[in-house]
C-alpha cells in the first residue's frame, strides 16, 4: 500500500431529490419520480460494462506485477469488484452452486452416498453450504476487520487487544470418484462433511 494519501472526489453537478416528498412505495410513483430516483437499463448495463472493464485492468495489472516480482497495490482501487477480479472465488462460487445443486437432487431422490438414512436432509444441506462458504465468510469478516480500522485508526489498539486475527480457512478440496455404472466423475466431500 503507497503511503500517499487516498483522495476522494466528487462531481461538481449533482442532482439531489428529497425523498419526504415523495411517496413512501414505488408503485405509487410516477414515472418521472422513478426516474429521478432508480437507474435506468443504460445507466445499469454501463456500470455493469464499467465494472467488467475494471476488473480485466486489474486482473491484467496483477498478472503482470508477479511476473515482474512488483509490490501489490490494487487493493484500494479494487474494493467491491473482489469477486470479479478473483478467479479462484469465481471458481470456489461455481463449485459450491453445483455440490449443493448435486446434494439437494440426490437427498430429494434418496440417492446418498452413505447407506444411513439422513434424518434431517435440510440440515444436512445446510452444513454442507456452512463448510463451503466457511472461506468466503472468513475473507468477508477480515476485510470487515481492516475497514473499521481504516475508518477508525485511534481504535486499533482495541481491536487487536479483543479480537485475534482472522484465519482464512482452505476452500475444501474434493476428491473425485469415477462411477463404475455411468463412467462419469462425481465429487465427494472429505470424510467431516459426511
Amino acid at each position: 500500500m503507497s503511503n500517499q494519501k487516498q483522495k476522494v472526489r466528487f462531481n461538481p453537478r449533482a442532482d439531489v431529490v428529497s425523498l419526504s416528498s415523495l411517496p413512501a412505495v414505488a408503485s405509487d410513483m410516477t414515472v418521472e419520480e422513478k426516474d429521478s430516483l432508480w437507474y435506468s437499463g443504460d445507466e445499469l448495463r454501463a456500470h455493469r460494462d464499467n465494472a467488467r472493464e475494471a476488473s480485466r485492468l486489474i486482473r491484467q495489472k496483477y498478472e503482470e506485477s508477479i511476473s515482474l516480482h512488483v509490490p501489490q497495490q490494487y487493493e484500494a482501487r479494487s474494493r467491491g469488484l473482489e469477486l470479479r477480479i478473483d478467479l479462484e472465488r469465481q471458481e470456489n462460487i461455481h463449485t459450491t452452486r453445483q455440490i449443493i445443486m448435486k446434494y439437494q437432487h440426490r437427498l430429494r431422490f434418496g440417492l446418498t452416498s452413505s447407506s444411513s438414512v439422513i434424518a434431517d436432509p435440510t440440515l444436512y444441506l445446510a452444513n454442507i453450504s456452512k463448510e463451503l462458504s466457511q472461506r468466503s465468510r472468513d475473507i468477508a469478516l477480515s476485510m470487515a476487520r481492516k475497514d473499521y480500522v481504516a475508518a477508525y485508526p485511534e481504535m486499533e489498539s482495541l481491536v487487536s487487544a479483543l479480537m485475534d486475527p482472522i484465519p482464512i480457512a482452505d476452500f475444501p478440496r474434493l476428491k473425485r470418484k469415477l462411477n463404475m455404472t455411468t463412467t462419469e466423475h462425481s465429487l465427494v466431500f472429505p470424510v467431516t462433511l459426511l
